[in-house]
């Protein structure tokens, strides 16, 4: 009987320090999954902002071929005022120079 007791005893001491053991695992797998969820929240937001970033300077690209082919419309439009091989008159060579 006494050596029941102490199997008993023995087998409870294991039994808690598992118990314990398995806790603290799950402390510590939970406190690694709650930083890797941060860390991919912050991902996100990143990746959120590089779409943003990415639709504004397409806009400005837009914008500025736009403005590109306005200027080379203008232009072609002033050489064929004076000619393409004729030599610019004073107010049209300021103007090219201003482009």
């Amino acid at each position: 009987m006494r050596f029941i007791a102490i199997g008993a005893l023995l087998l409870a001491i294991v039994c808690g320090g598992v118990a314990v053991y398995l806790s603290w695992r799950n402390d510590a797998l939970q406190d690694q999954v709650a930083a890797a969820n941060r860390r991919l929240s912050v991902q996100a937001r990143q990746l959120e902002n590089a779409h943003q970033d990415k639709a504004v300077l397409k806009a400005h690209i837009d914008r500025m071929q736009a403005d590109q082919r306005g200027l080379e419309t203008q232009l072609q439009n002033l050489r064929g005022k004076e000619g393409y091989d004729a030599p610019l008159s004073d107010f049209l060579g300021d103007v090219f120079d201003g482009l």
